[in-house]
């Protein structure tokens, strides 16, 4: 049997007889001391009884000083045993009388004591005055021997003395039996410890043996085993997924020494468990921190979090980047208790991304070279190649006007076409520098008041007043932050085209209004135009992107594309709702200018 259940066992069994001699102590203690007062109360009583009958009866005697009387009636005291002495002294102090006759001096008294019982150390004395007439004429002494209280007392002793060693033996034997019923159940459930602490095994289950508190104390004990067994396995669960994971991932004490380590981890550094476990992090792996170490760890207990790019060092002493994401665990007290740490290599990545880097710079350096080429070419274009077109007009326009009776209808009729072409290679010219101006200018943004912008648009544009157009502005129009020379373009532009894509016939309506989205600005432009297909209502917003015939309605097909890009650079959108023969609402949004 182990050492430990051996040990419970005699410490119930001892508890057991230790409070069974206890008690029978106190209660032989309480017999014995009750015995031995009722004893001496008792002596006390028939001493002082005895002792008021013999001065009655020997105050004739001594009176009349008749010492043969005197010593006959202390002679009847031989029917007491436990008297050893007594005398009788006369009204000088002088015995009288005494018994027995031979008695030894010591036992009788030097001096005369005022009248009373008191205990000696090995008996009880009296002394009681003889009354004549109501008159002292002497004084009784009685010595009573204490033998038969002390007899008495060892008696006693004795008897409690058996009663205890039999008491004892019974409660032995009782304890024995009874604490079976104490002892089983702690036994049980200590087994049932031992076996978890030393196999790790929480399938382990503690007998029930009893319903009392020690039955209610192993179910407790059993439900706990199967919680913790359930979290076992929970964890192991965890555990296994956490190692099929490619990251590495580690776990750090408060004085940043790893206590866990998984496959992951292995995989990447080449460090086993066993060589990781126990170790400071940073310095296992020779970490090169973006920033110091007393920065991170700051920020780490600031924000309970930490992402960065570190450089680390594998085993075989290769160079890798991680990506590293540190959450801090807190104890109950808010204290560190550990940090995890979840670290990704990027290494190709890294590698992918500088020469990603290098080709971006190149490409930016071509593609820097290509815009001021393109510069030049826009301004060859608005300059030298504009000439040449212009002359084209002016020639044409002059042959017509000159020689307008001299030429058939067939040769009016080329001229014409001439004209009408060389105008719209002019506007298309004009438009791609326009919409090249608003694809690369700086604009810096700033509070347009629209209804102004809108009026001052108006008097340039006849097409837009009546009697060609009908143009309803619903005040007040909000403020909005934007560009004012891209805003006059992209109304401009969206004016334009509501008078431009109307039936034959028809007066143009347009009606102008804003509304509020959470500190933005939609400004719509509403028209009783034509129409258009939802399939192209992207189409319309690209270059060159025209629906509807070019002879009917004219244009270049680049208006709404500058409107979206003039939108896009003073960070708005654009849009339009539409369908064929229902007009178009076209809306662009921007941020709203706060007064």
């Amino acid at each position: 049997m182990p050492k430990g259940q051996s040990s419970i066992k005699h410490r119930v069994r001892a508890v057991i007889l230790l409070v069974s001699i206890v008690v029978l102590l106190i209660t032989a203690t309480l017999f014995v001391a009750y015995e031995v007062i009722s004893f001496r109360a008792q002596l006390v009583q028939n001493l002082s009884t005895l002792a008021a009958v013999i001065a009655d009866n020997i105050a004739a005697p001594l009176a009349f000083n008749s010492e043969e009387t005197a010593e006959e009636i202390l002679s009847a005291l031989k029917a007491e045993p436990d008297i050893v002495a007594a005398s009788v002294f006369d009204r000088e102090g002088n015995v009288f009388a005494k018994y027995p006759l031979q008695s030894q001096t010591h036992l009788l008294p030097a001096q005369l004591e005022n009248a009373g019982l008191r205990f000696t150390a090995d008996a009880l004395v009296v002394f009681q005055p003889v009354i004549k007439e109501k008159k002292s004429i002497g004084t009784l002494y009685l010595r009573a021997s204490l033998q038969g209280l002390y007899g008495r007392f060892w008696r006693y002793g004795a008897i409690g003395g058996a009663v205890l060693i039999g008491s004892l033996a019974v409660a032995f034997v009782l304890s024995t039996l009874l604490q079976k019923r104490i002892s089983d159940p702690i036994l049980a459930l200590t087994s049932a410890a031992q076996k978890v602490s030393q196999a790790g095994d929480y399938s382990v289950r503690a007998p029930k043996l009893t319903e009392d508190e020690l039955g209610t104390l192993t179910d407790a004990v059993n439900r706990m085993l199967a919680e913790t067994q359930a979290n076992q396995s929970r964890l192991a669960e965890q555990a296994r997924l956490l190692n099929l994971t490619f990251d590495a991932i580690l776990v750090r004490d408060a004085h940043n020494r790893i206590t866990y380590w998984n496959r992951g981890a292995e995989e990447l550094y080449g460090f086993t468990q066993e060589e990781a476990l126990g170790k400071v992090s940073h310095e296992l792996l020779r970490t090169e921190f973006p920033d110091s170490l007393e920065q991170i760890e700051e920020k780490l207990h600031r924000d309970n979090r930490w992402l960065g790019e570190s450089v680390q060092t594998r085993k075989d002493g290769g160079k890798i980047h991680v990506a590293s994401r540190w959450t801090l665990d807190r104890d109950a007290q808010g204290k560190q208790a550990s940090t995890l740490e979840i670290n990704t290599d990027i290494t190709e990545r890294k590698a992918f991304q500088a020469g990603l880097e290098r080709l971006v710079a190149e490409r930016t350096a071509k593609l820097q070279e290509t815009v001021t080429e393109l510069e030049a070419f826009s301004y060859s274009v608005s300059h030298d190649m504009r000439a040449p077109l212009r002359a084209m007009q002016g020639y044409a326009k002059a042959l017509l006007k000159d020689y307008e009776d001299k030429l058939d209808s067939q040769a009016a009729h080329y001229l014409e076409r001439i004209s009408r072409a060389s105008n719209r290679l002019d506007s298309l010219i004009q438009d791609v520098l326009a919409y090249s101006r608003v694809a690369k200018g700086e604009i810096t943004l700033h509070p347009v008041d629209l209804e102004r912008l809108i009026q001052d648009i108006l008097p340039n544009h006849p097409e837009f007043q009546p009697p060609q157009a009908c143009l309803l502005m619903e005040k007040p129009l909000h403020l909005v932050l934007g560009h004012e020379a891209c805003l006059t373009q992209c109304v401009t532009n969206l004016l334009g085209n509501a008078v431009k894509f109307v039936p034959s016939g028809v007066v143009p309506q347009i009606r102008v209004r804003t509304e509020l989205l959470d500190g933005r600005v939609r400004v719509w432009f509403e028209d009783n135009g034509i129409g258009i297909d939802t399939l192209h209502h992207d189409r319309i917003f690209e270059i060159f992107g025209q629906v509807h015939p070019e002879k009917k309605y004219g244009g270049t097909g680049i208006g709404l594309a500058i409107v979206r890009k003039a939108v896009q650079r003073m960070g708005g959108e654009v849009g339009v709702e539409s369908e064929i023969g229902q007009g178009s609402r076209f809306w662009f949004i921007l941020n709203e200018a706060k007064t």
